[in-house]
């Protein structure tokens, strides 16, 4: 119930392990991410790192409002 691992068996990244991490503090619970990846076709594939490393911001940054939002106090219920 505290952490789980997602881990890519097939798919684009040569690499991908995602760890997630639930800690309970005074405020709620706080999630914890892990991203271990590596592009395909290394030393090649680096050229995208740059472009890569912003999609994943915005995918995280995304999520991270979705679960406030799903998880935020319900007004009149």
């Amino acid at each position: 119930p505290h952490r789980f691992t997602d881990e890519q068996v097939r798919g684009p990244y040569a690499l991908w392990v995602h760890s997630h991490a639930f800690e309970q503090t005074d405020a709620g619970t706080l999630i914890r991410d892990r991203v271990r990846y590596r592009l395909p076709l290394t030393p090649l594939g680096d050229v995208a790192l740059p472009v890569v490393r912003r999609q994943l911001a915005r995918i995280f940054d995304y999520r991270r409002r979705a679960v406030a939002e799903a998880l935020a106090p319900q007004r009149g219920d």
